[in-house]
């Protein structure tokens, strides 16, 4: 990183800024295009690793690609405004916020008890809830469920 003093340091305050974001954006490659996509998310933390889960339509451009190449980069962001400029310079504004970035590979979720697992971790993460829910038996069949696990991701921070 670049910019080692905005570097977010500590590891509960990289999952302390995943927990404030909703969006995360999955960077995949497709022959020599890149492809993004912006999904919501759910994630668990099992000591220094980040376990994020998607969920998506089982077919479609991002499965395909998916399928040829797991490996994938993500990022989240947490906007929090703009920063006031120094009047007469406007080079001197700039943005608050806080976000993560990293890699992995996606896996594909295929017993019943992970893609619930997963599931309702993204619905207790989209509604800051801890409910969870039983899925039908037909609802995971057609769910395609996968997840991205990580120790290589890195957190930063504009104030």
């Amino acid at each position: 990183m670049r910019r080692k003093d905005r570097e977010i340091t500590q590891t509960d305050d990289i999952f302390s800024v995943i927990e404030g974001c909703s969006t995360v954006r999955i960077a995949m490659a497709e022959g020599n295009m890149p492809y993004v996509v912006a999904l919501n998310f759910g994630f668990d933390r099992q000591g220094d690793t980040l376990i994020l889960y998607l969920h998506s339509a089982a077919q479609g451009r991002k499965i395909d690609i998916l399928k040829k190449n797991p490996n994938v980069y993500f990022q989240m962001d947490c906007s929090q405004g703009p920063t006031p400029g120094i009047p007469g310079n406007p080079c001197s504004c700039s943005w608050k916020f806080d976000s993560v970035m990293g890699s992995g590979q996606a896996v594909f979720l295929t017993e019943p008890a992970q893609k619930e697992h997963a599931l309702n971790r993204i619905l207790q993460c989209a509604g800051n809830a801890e409910e969870t829910f039983a899925f039908p038996e037909k609802m995971l069949e057609n769910t395609c469920v996968w997840q991205i696990v990580s120790e290589d991701f890195t957190g930063k921070r504009h104030e």
